[in-house]
């Protein structure tokens, strides 16, 4: 196994510049089909966006679903993306994704240390036609003990994601944790991952239970180091090699000095695209200064920049260049801006209503969250309030307010957490007008109390429903706001993820302004602009497509798709 800073070698079949899912996912498959290959990263460690995020997968047709009792079929995935792009929709690029994504689950299953289970989840716009249970798919918990010195080699998860100081929670773990003193057996589950947690925090210095996106960037690093992938980080790369029109290779840097590295057959961008670049985002975001980005602030756009630099271009006309969020924002203890993406908890829930700066209510809360940031764009809205009473608070949380027993008086004194007595005296303490706050309130009670919503219908689709809380009835999410003292927190338009990039054709080869490949150069995850073109059918709908396009890719290239001598061959023709 070669040690993951041996610059003694400088030329490999392939090299992967990114480590998030997508670049992870190519380089595991090109090893796995016999390629030598160099991953390279920018930041200290491993993961990106991905070892941040929920790390689902958007896959229709993958495995699980017939497992868990749900049917699919290629033509009503089709039938359900098409209402949901429009004049965006695209046949053919489309297709690739939906028959090599089970196929790259498959393989994955098959050679890889990730297993991925259903979230038995709905796609995020049930009322379209073709819509399904089941496609949305995540990884289990990974022991990430396994991984020996990688350990410390991934990007740990979000504080502010997680509890007691770092501890992962994942989704089969929030309603175990919610009902520790409710019931014999969720109380010794809890108590056994928070012993656990103890212990490695003593131990190990960080949890080695990892679950969602942390999870499955160490499971897929573990893959590539099984599979001879040589794994580089801090290696920022500074520009692409270009020989007679074709990329040949890439420089990058270590320390002060720069290194010119050959790849025979390929070079594959999967930075992660431009969430850390204040200049990019404005160019192409919408409300980019109204809001945050939760992508690392390594993540600067450099694969778009070189991948233009080669005579790609960067693709604007999406409908949506982003997977938008509405985010809450306090000061840690080392006084930095902490964001918290309030995805789908909390304002899902009963007992939580939004409203906007003339405090009234302008949308269902829990709405997909691309669906919400839409809105948000739509209506120029830089700002709302998500509000609540006590008992919601405690019984559910608020953002990085936890609920019960966890403390929460401290976000009051930091000003993150607003609070009333009343909600005339909460509608000052937020600038509203009283009055129609209150009339607002009683508004949203009196609807709740039915458990209907004839304004936004909270909990009348499948999703919505899907999101609250399955103990309420006969809405699960919908109940009334009544319970004082009542609190809120400012929601921002936000972004978890860019997605437009580089235009690319159905084997993630890069196009030129013309629509030819530029010889030797790939682009998957969200270097690559998103197959969906801004729509978000569901959860995980940007790393399936990424971690998709990143096994097409790599079966491409070793498949001899675009060797370093056909590559200077097609640039003379």
């Amino acid at each position: 196994m070669k040690t993951e800073h041996n610059f003694d070698d400088t030329a490999f079949d392939m090299i992967v510049v990114g480590s998030e899912g997508a670049g992870l996912t190519a380089a595991f498959t090109a090893a796995m089909r016999g390629l030598s290959v160099l991953l390279v990263e920018k930041a200290p460690r491993f993961g990106g966006t991905t070892a941040r995020s929920d790390g689902g997968l958007w896959i229709p047709g993958n495995p699980t679903m017939a497992q868990a009792g749900y049917a699919d079929s290629r033509e009503r995935a089709e039938t359900y993306l098409k209402g949901g792009m429009g004049a965006f929709y695209d046949a053919e690029k489309t297709g690739a994704f939906l028959d090599d994504g089970p196929q790259m689950v498959r393989f994955l299953h098959e050679h890889s240390e990730v297993r991925l289970d259903n979230w038995q989840s709905p796609d995020y716009e049930p009322w379209r036609e073709g819509a399904a249970h089941g496609r949305s798919i995540g990884v289990t918990s990974f022991d990430g003990r396994r991984l020996g010195r990688d350990l410390d080699a991934i990007s740990p998860p979000l504080p502010q994601l997680t509890i007691l100081g770092g501890m992962q929670v994942g989704y089969g773990d929030v309603p175990r944790f919610a009902k520790v003193l409710r019931g014999a057996s969720d109380f010794v589950y809890t108590g056994e991952k928070v012993a656990r947690y103890a212990y490695d925090r003593v131990v190990h210095h960080r949890l080695t239970r990892m679950v969602l996106g942390n999870a499955l960037i160490g499971a897929l690093l573990l893959s590539a180091r099984k599979a001879g992938v040589t794994l580089w980080r801090d290696c920022p790369m500074t520009q692409l090699v270009e020989d007679e029109g074709a990329i040949v290779g890439v420089k990058v840097r270590r320390g002060e000095h720069e290194h010119t590295l050959t790849a025979r057959r390929a070079v594959v961008l999967a930075t992660g695209g431009y969430g850390g670049n204040p200049q990019m985002r404005r160019r192409y975001l919408p409300l980019a200064e109204a809001g945050y980005s939760l992508q690392p602030e390594s993540n600067t756009g450099d694969g778009l920049s070189a991948g233009e630099k080669a005579g790609g271009h960067v693709v604007e006309d999406n409908c949506a260049n982003a997977i938008w969020a509405p985010f809450s924002s306090t000061l840690d203890a080392e006084n930095r801006l902490v964001h918290y993406p309030h995805n789908v908890r909390d304002r899902s829930f009963p007992g939580f209503l939004m409203v906007d700066e003339h405090a009234r209510r302008f949308v269902n809360e829990g709405a997909s969250y691309q669906a919400l940031g839409n809105l948000f764009n739509a209506r120029r809205l830089t700002r709302c309030w998500l509000i609540c009473d006590h008992k919601a608070l405690r019984r559910y949380g608020m953002g990085h307010v936890k609920p019960w027993p966890l403390p929460y008086k401290a976000h009051i004194r930091s000003g993150y957490l607003r609070g009333g007595r009343t909600i005339v005296e909460l509608a000052r303490r937020l600038d509203l007008d009283p009055e129609t706050l209150r009339a607002t309130v009683e508004r949203f009670n009196h609807f709740a109390r039915s458990g209907q919503d004839p304004d936004f219908h909270k909990g009348e689709d499948e999703y919505s429903a899907d999101q609250g809380d399955p103990e309420v009835t006969p809405n699960p999410a919908l109940g009334p706001v009544e319970h004082g003292p009542f609190y809120a927190v400012e929601l921002r338009p936000s972004e978890l993820s860019a997605t437009n990039g580089l235009a690319t054709n159905v084997r993630a080869q890069v196009l030129d302004a013309q629509g030819k490949p530029v010889p030797g150069l790939y682009a998957v995850g969200v270097d690559a602009n998103t197959v969906f073109r801004g729509a978000y059918p569901g959860g995980g709908a940007s790393i399936g497509p990424g971690m998709t396009f990143g096994f097409i890719a790599a079966n491409h290239v070793a498949a001899g798709g675009e060797t370093r001598r056909a590559a200077k061959q097609a640039a003379r023709a």
